[in-house]
């Protein structure tokens, strides 16, 4: 038998892995901006997302960056 994802968690690992290419420099700010307001995904679920990501780079600039932005916006 097959298991099927569901859509929040397909949009869960989209969104991760477009934070990972914003954290690795591949893409700017508001492109990452822009992909979080179109994902659609609660508050709860963003936080999980982006604890993820905060394991390898919360001492990084692009990672501060990203957090006062996500702040400002109210996603965080």
């Amino acid at each position: 038998m097959v298991r099927v994802k569901s859509p929040r968690e397909i949009t869960r690992r989209y969104v991760i892995g477009c934070l990972l290419a914003f954290m690795r420099g591949e893409k700017n700010l508001n492109w990452i901006v822009g992909v979080i307001r179109a994902s659609g995904l609660r508050k709860e679920d963003f936080r999980d997302v982006v604890s993820v990501v905060r394991a390898s780079y919360v001492n990084k600039p692009r990672f501060q960056q990203l957090e006062n932005a996500c702040k400002q916006l109210g996603f965080l």
